[in-house]
């Protein structure tokens, strides 16, 4: 889902119908979002949880003016949930679990948030998750 705050409006349509598309050249279109890239090693191997993986990611966003409207508004997010998801504390003041960014959606942030700390974080996971199952499996023989 994309939000077109500058959308034009020229012309009339009946309502319900779908208005006509803008072309290439017009001013209401949204900017690409920023090439992504990689965050250095240490960066991830600082990461512990997924939270932290997802906070690391937020700090450092290609463009520090991206907001939590505009991250939800474009990869089709709820607003009220997404502060939670780049919270560095697993709980709130009242001990309630935060939520954590679902896993269909993380392709989709880490365009816009212009990083792939979120993915790097979880393939070096499930790499060491490989080795220690490939090492537990020699151990047993």
């Amino acid at each position: 889902m994309t939000f077109h705050y500058d959308a034009p409006s020229k012309g009339h349509h009946k309502a319900g119908s779908i208005p006509p598309a803008a072309s290439p050249g017009e001013a209401g279109d949204l900017p690409a979002p920023p090439p992504m890239r990689f965050l250095p090693r240490h960066l991830i191997e600082s990461c512990e949880t997924y939270r932290d993986a997802c906070v690391l990611a937020w700090k450092h966003r290609a463009f520090t003016g991206l907001t939590e409207s505009y991250l939800a508004a474009t990869c089709d997010l709820y607003q009220q949930h997404v502060s939670e998801y780049f919270r560095p504390d697993e709980r709130d003041e009242k001990g309630r679990r935060r939520r954590e960014l679902p896993a269909h959606k993380i392709g989709a942030v880490q365009a816009q948030l212009g990083n792939g700390a979120i993915g790097q974080w979880l393939a070096r996971d499930m790499g060491v998750r490989l080795v220690e199952e490939f090492f537990a499996v020699e151990n047993s023989r």
